[in-house]
């Protein structure tokens, strides 16, 4: 049976506490065995910390002198923004990662930048064909998720395995999102995702993965398997987990639990959730959604003569305030999205 730690740190000053238990309870001593090369994918969606959409750079700080002790092989890694909104040295920057490496001596890599390869796999009887960066094909031992739990626009969840798709090293990503619900386990295939632990600091409600309500939760999710850690934080959020597409793809793959039952747990989720999260999207979503699942619009959005000619005529209307708060709704852009180019 997978294993999943799920709790609450009441303080700041009890992470560390928590996050070794969580360690011990999902047996990581085991998985990472010494010498072993560990790979952490945070969620850096964007260029400075921010509550319910990026990782808290304390929550990184933490897992990885939690985890210094089982492996002194440590990388941390994260993708260009997508469509070159910004670049992840300025994310590792602002996240402390450059100081972890100067302190702990872990690497830090840009996942845009060196060599890519083709990899294959099959997902619903069909091979899949997915770029990726070398260094997770060939390099690493143990690949860490570390995704924030977020409601998304396109996705309706942001957990254990759409944390993923910033594996894609290609800043024009968006351009796959027809195929999100194959290539996302596809890509969990290739990289062979073993731990996922969740930065439960904040969880983001109302729209994600950008704009929305961020909600003080101070949890910490971990399991040795993603899709069981994701089942929990479906089960905290109060969301049905097979509502959400990929993971009934991953499910049919034996790569998701049918229910709790599967999980061996240090206590019950339904203990902890104090609040139902829904996806409520703004109208540009709609419009982004049409986009996500559909390859023709996708092309006219992302990669057509069109493309860039839409997308400042949307950077010029949404300076009006009536048309900015028609589109994007109660949160706005979002305090990611000020200051980018990304609509």
């Amino acid at each position: 049976m997978s294993r999943v730690f799920v709790d609450r740190f009441d303080t700041p000053e009890r992470l560390p506490e928590k996050v070794a238990e969580a360690l011990r309870w999902i047996r990581a001593d085991q998985i990472i065995r010494p010498g072993m090369r560990v790979f952490i994918k945070p969620n850096l969606t964007w260029r400075t910390p921010t509550p319910g959409v990026t990782v808290t750079p304390y929550f990184i700080r933490t897992l990885v002198e939690q985890l210094l002790p089982l492996s002194s092989d440590i990388t941390i890694g994260e993708s260009e923004g997508g469509q070159a909104c910004f670049l992840a040295e300025d994310a590792f920057e602002t996240h402390g990662l450059y100081s972890l490496a100067s302190e702990y001596g872990v690497k830090v890599v840009n996942l845009s930048k060196g060599q890519h390869e083709r990899a294959r796999t099959t997902v619903r009887g069909k091979v899949e064909e997915i770029d990726l960066p070398a260094l997770l094909l060939h390099d690493i031992d143990v690949f860490i998720t570390l995704p924030v739990p977020k409601v998304h626009a396109m996705t309706r969840v942001s957990l254990g395995f759409k944390n993923q798709w910033g594996c894609l090293g290609d800043k024009m990503r968006v351009t796959q999102h027809p195929r999100f619900d194959t290539a996302i386990v596809a890509i969990n295939k290739l990289v062979k995702t073993r731990l996922c632990i969740f930065d439960g600091t904040y969880f983001l409600d109302y729209t994600g993965p950008m704009m929305g309500e961020a909600v003080p939760m101070n949890m910490i999710i971990a399991g040795d398997d993603a899709g069981a850690a994701s089942y929990v934080a479906c089960e905290l959020m109060r969301i049905p987990p097979f509502s959400v597409p990929h993971h009934r793809v991953a499910r049919r793959e034996k790569m998701f639990p049918l229910s709790l039952d599967e999980i061996e747990l240090n206590r019950q989720p339904r203990e902890l959730a104090s609040r139902t999260f829904k996806l409520r999207r703004a109208f540009i979503n709609y419009i982004h959604l049409a986009a996500f699942h559909t390859r023709p619009l996708n092309r006219l959005f992302y990669d057509s003569m069109c493309a860039d000619a839409l997308h400042e005529f949307l950077w010029f209307i949404r300076r009006q305030p009536l048309v900015k708060k028609f589109l994007y709704g109660k949160y706005g852009t979002g305090e990611a999205n000020r200051g980018g180019r990304s609509v």
